[in-house]
Parts: C-alpha cells; sequence; structure tokens
C-alpha cells in the first residue's frame, strides 16, 4: 500500500507544484483537514495554568478600611501594606521582608550621587585616608567548637 502510495505522490509531484512531497510537506491525504487540529484533545480552551490561577488571585480586589472610609485594593497590595505596617511596629521578620520587596523592584538604588561620581581633592583623600587609618579594623570573634 506504501509503495503505491509513494508512486502516486511522484506522479502528483509532477502534475501540481503545491503539492509537493518532502520535508515539512507531507502527502494530500495525510495533511490536516482545514478546521481540523492536530492535538483534538489537548489543552481545553480557556482552562488555566498556576501562574494565572496566582495572577488572578492576587489580583482579585478586597476592600480596606481606613478611618471613616472604605477603599478597594488588590491582594498584593494588602500584603505589601501589611509588611510594611508589621516592619514599622518593630516586627525584625517583616522590616527584612519589607527591604528584600523594595530592593528586588529597585526602590533603593537611588540617582548616583554626586559623591560617587566627583573625584576627591588631594587634601581629601588625606583625611579619608587618615580616617582609615585611624579607625581599627576589628576581627571577628570565633565561635567556641565542640
Amino acid at each position: 500500500m506504501r509503495k503505491a502510495n509513494d508512486a502516486e505522490n511522484r506522479r502528483n509531484v509532477g502534475n501540481r507544484s503545491d503539492s509537493a512531497v518532502g520535508y515539512g510537506r507531507p502527502p494530500l491525504h495525510s495533511r490536516f483537514k482545514p478546521g481540523k487540529s492536530g492535538n483534538p484533545k489537548g489543552r481545553p480552551k480557556n482552562s488555566r495554568n498556576l501562574r494565572t490561577i496566582i495572577q488572578d488571585a492576587l489580583t482579585a480586589k478586597i476592600v480596606l478600611r481606613q478611618g471613616q472610609g472604605k477603599r478597594s485594593i488588590s491582594k498584593l497590595e494588602g500584603i505589601v501594606l501589611r509588611q510594611v505596617e508589621g516592619a514599622l511596629k518593630g516586627n525584625d521578620k517583616a522590616a527584612l521582608a519589607t527591604l528584600k520587596m523594595a530592593a528586588q523592584v529597585g526602590l533603593l538604588e537611588g540617582p548616583e550621587s554626586e559623591i560617587e561620581t566627583a573625584t576627591l581633592s588631594a587634601s581629601e583623600k588625606e583625611m579619608v585616608e587618615e580616617l582609615l587609618s585611624t579607625r581599627g579594623v576589628r576581627k571577628p570573634k570565633s565561635k567556641p567548637r565542640r
């Protein structure tokens, strides 16, 4: 049967150029028909992956009461506000988490200061060297061995 199809395809190649058989061009009888999918039992339409589920959950709105008024914010914004609030109340873990979030989004990187870009004069270099030489370098304490 296969030999018959091959012979038929060779004949068709000579007759029409649009039905050429080769790499990336299967024979006409085995090509996908118009409107038919190559993977009919594939991922159903409107199915969501984990990223979209998490994104939808974090962007969903909640109502926040501030004093006498109410405002609607996303859950993600509420989480950030809660972390900042905890940091301001003295929670060390919340403070570290808040600083880490700020660093990740680039809030801790300010514009380049003039000190970094400016060169030091000779007298300023002497002062810096003097400060560094008078400042003692402390050795880190070693942990006791068990």
